[in-house]
């Protein structure tokens, strides 16, 4: 089965879909491929009682230092609320020693998208023809002569062919899953190795209950921990409070984390919580996990070390090949806000500039 298409992008992210949308938008020839069964990346937001939604993968936005993000937002009708930060903070230096404090959080000028950030990448996705987007599609190889992909699609071999190719996905997803001919050199295939998968070594547990009892006690939800196993955790309530919630990371590294099962990690959080909040966390209504490095199209081997910061992402690196046919763009690459939802909008915005068209 073959296909030609003016420009074709490889992954249906933040910057796939929103090149996707801009694409169309003039009119062009453009199609997506995506391994995954669902559009959004590391994007996710999961449902509860089919009411509300809770941000699994990013859920911060900065309106104010967001320009692209902020316009975005507004061009699609979405709204953002302020994250609460209102109370105290809690710093659990070990288990008996649980300090709380009345500073300002690092999260008060923080905002969140209504309905949860997977509401951005529906509303994308609404706006650009279904028939644009090829879910559970796996490219295997990309060659130059021809500018041929060849694909797995729900079983069947798929032969793709374009005018210009857009790699809308992790530099190291790419360099693990895609072979290239000809081959990248060393120096290009080291430099793609080199830059760290936003979110790919992080796990993230989301506790949901039917009241917001830590607000009750002037507590921000917001606490900081040493010994763990959450190393942060915040207030995820969504916007219209009908359940309130609890988002944590866990603090273990992926390796750590492979050690556990899921029953022992949730007890240890359970008991946790106990010691931070008291008898009444310990009725929570559901727990939703999702671990990034267990996912095989956000980590590889080399993911599953979480760097101890946002990492720096290198903006000199090289993002065209092949005369330009090919094309580097998401938050990974992005010269000024990498590894951030507005990264991932500035990275499409520079494989726009780059198209021949």
């Amino acid at each position: 089965m073959t296909e030609h298409h003016s420009i074709i992008i490889v992954g249906a992210g933040l910057s796939g879909l929103y090149l996707a949308w801009r694409l169309q938008q003039d009119n062009h020839d453009v199609m997506v491929l995506e391994s995954r069964n669902r559009t959004g990346g590391r994007i996710l937001s999961v449902e509860y009682n089919d009411i509300c939604r809770f941000d699994m993968g990013p859920a911060w936005v900065w309106p104010h230092l967001q320009p692209r993000l902020q316009l975005l937002l507004t061009r699609l009708g979405l709204k953002v609320f302020k994250q609460f930060t209102a109370g105290d903070l809690l710093y659990e230096k070990s288990p008996s020693d649980i300090e709380r404090y009345s500073q300002q959080s690092s999260h008060s000028q923080s905002y969140r998208i209504e309905g949860g950030s997977q509401n951005l990448i529906d509303a994308l996705q609404s706006s650009i023809a279904a028939s644009t987007i090829h879910l559970d599609t796996r490219v295997q190889s990309i060659h130059q002569q021809g500018l041929r992909i060849d694909a797995v699609r729900d079983g069947e071999n798929y032969v793709y062919s374009a005018d210009t190719i857009i790699l809308a996905l992790p530099p190291r997803i790419a360099q693990q899953y895609i072979s290239f001919d000809p081959e990248h050199s060393n120096n290009i295939i080291e430099s793609w190795r080199a830059i760290p998968t936003w979110m790919s070594g992080h796990s993230k547990v989301v506790f949901i209950y039917a009241q917001p009892f830590w607000r009750e006690q002037n507590l921000s939800g917001e606490v900081f921990s040493h010994h763990g196993p959450l190393a942060e955790i915040y207030d995820g309530s969504p916007a219209t409070e009908e359940y309130f919630a609890l988002t944590s990371f866990v603090g273990l590294s992926a390796q750590q984390r492979m050690q556990l099962n899921q029953d022992e990690l949730i007890a240890a959080c359970m008991a946790q919580l106990l010691r931070l909040f008291g008898e009444q966390s310990q009725q929570v209504l559901d727990i939703r996990i999702k671990d990034w490095s267990q996912d095989k199209n956000t980590a590889t081997a080399i993911d599953t070390t979480t760097p101890a910061h946002h990492p720096h992402y290198a903006n000199d690196m090289p993002r065209v090949f092949w005369d330009n046919a090919l094309i580097l763009a998401g938050t990974e690459v992005a010269r000024e806000h990498g590894g951030y939802l507005e990264g991932a909008l500035e990275s499409a915005e520079e494989a726009l500039s780059l198209l021949n068209i």
